[in-house]
């Protein structure tokens, strides 16, 4: 019960995360102790997930524990300790049935999302036409509070767990699938109001490479794939958070980056994190330095903003490559292949992967806690598994 409780970790704060990953670390060790099983290649195998961020610990050594070395290394943290609790815990106990542990993560967001839009109804705001001017700022904004979730976390939890609970076979009783379709459906239209455009993207590339991946026939395939570029299009023109959102492309704002709209100040983020990356290619600023050097380049090109708020570069990859160089980039995206060539394999995990695969792109997701524990968690259980179906939730 403590692992699944984990796994509801959208619902409460991280450092209560922390807290039962902690007491399950103590319990699994005790278990470890009473009856020992050979665990030496399962840690060794899942190495592969805290490789890409050992620089983290050296940097942090090295500079005589500099605060905010510290404060980068802490954050990646879970890496060097989940990678040997939770294979062990499954080696340990036998835990097989990952698909509870998914259904866990799914329910716990689904409430997240009911208990959210239901206050902002109570509220009121989305009837006011104001919440939807500037890029949606007051709905999401308003969202954020209530939830405790920044838009795009939410979004790809919300999106990941409707893809979750869309494939959950093993409750085969006819009253529960529909349930969780209704869910899928309620979580979906979610992500539309919310107007992440990365998920917005995200949603179009499932669908198509879910019909893709059908036993349809071709011409089927070609008739549904079309219909679902044509749907997303006009959604994007009915919901108005997301209308608001998309029409940043086309009026985008001259003058000071200030008064720039989120596209605007991306492209600003963008070129300054491509011109550290390029300036520091193959040692890369180091984690002390990397944020330092991008307020620079944003109060060079008078954007005050930026370098007050401290924005990092909004994309994973660029992010590792700021810090440590092209060498640990390619070590960050070789292992991500590795572990995805494993998750892959399952159906939930096919989804997920892309999620996340996309949402690196536009997000530096590993550089918060709540994003580390999406992605650590759930693609440390199914790296773990073995890839066969799961027909009951009784075989727990």
């Amino acid at each position: 019960m403590l692992f699944l409780a984990l796994f509801a970790f959208p619902l409460y704060p991280v450092h209560l995360a922390n807290v039962l990953l902690m007491v399950l670390a103590a319990l699994t060790l005790t278990a470890l102790f009473i009856k020992p099983i050979p665990v030496g290649k399962t840690i060794l195998r899942n190495l592969i997930f805290v490789l890409p961020f050992i620089p983290y610990l050296v940097e942090f050594c090295i500079t005589g524990f500099d605060p905010i070395a510290r404060f980068e290394f802490e954050k990646k943290l879970f890496f060097f300790t989940a990678i040997f609790i939770i294979p062990v815990f499954i080696d340990v106990t036998g835990f097989r049935n990952y698909k509870l542990a998914l259904l866990v993560f799914s329910l716990s967001v689904s409430a997240l999302c009911l208990y959210s839009f239901a206050a902002l109804l109570i509220m009121g705001i989305p009837f006011h036409a104001s919440a939807y001017e500037n890029g949606s700022y007051i709905l999401r904004h308003n969202f954020e509070v209530l939830s405790g979730l920044q838009s795009t976390y939410y979004s790809i939890f919300a999106l990941s767990a409707a893809c979750f609970l869309f494939n959950a076979s093993f409750l085969d009783k006819k009253k529960l699938r529909i349930t969780c379709n209704i869910i899928s459906a309620i979580l979906l239209i979610s992500v539309f109001y919310l107007a992440v455009r990365i998920a917005f993207l995200t949603v179009g590339v499932i669908f198509l490479i879910w019909i893709a991946c059908s036993k349809k026939v071709l011409w089927k395939k070609i008739f549904l794939g079309l219909a679902t570029v044509a749907v997303l299009i006009a959604v994007s023109f009915v919901v108005p958070s997301l209308k608001s959102r998309l029409s940043e492309f086309v009026w985008l704002e001259e003058g000071p980056m200030d008064n720039a709209n989120t596209i605007s100040q991306r492209t600003m983020i963008m070129n300054c994190s491509m011109k550290v990356f390029s300036e520091n290619i193959f040692t890369g600023t180091g984690s002390a330095h990397f944020q330092q050097k991008l307020s620079d380049c944003y109060t060079s090109h008078d954007w005050q903003q930026g370098a007050a708020v401290n924005f990092n570069p909004h994309n994973q990859y660029l992010s590792l490559g700021i810090n440590y160089g092209l060498i640990m980039l390619i070590v960050f995206i070789v292992c991500l292949f590795m572990i995805f060539r494993k998750v892959f394999k399952f159906s939930e995990g096919k989804y997920f992967g892309i999620a996340i695969i996309l949402f690196f792109l536009t997000e530096s997701m590993l550089e918060r806690e709540m994003g580390v524990y999406f992605f650590g968690l759930i693609a440390l259980l199914l790296y773990n598994m073995k890839p066969e179906p799961i027909n009951r939730i009784s075989n727990l």
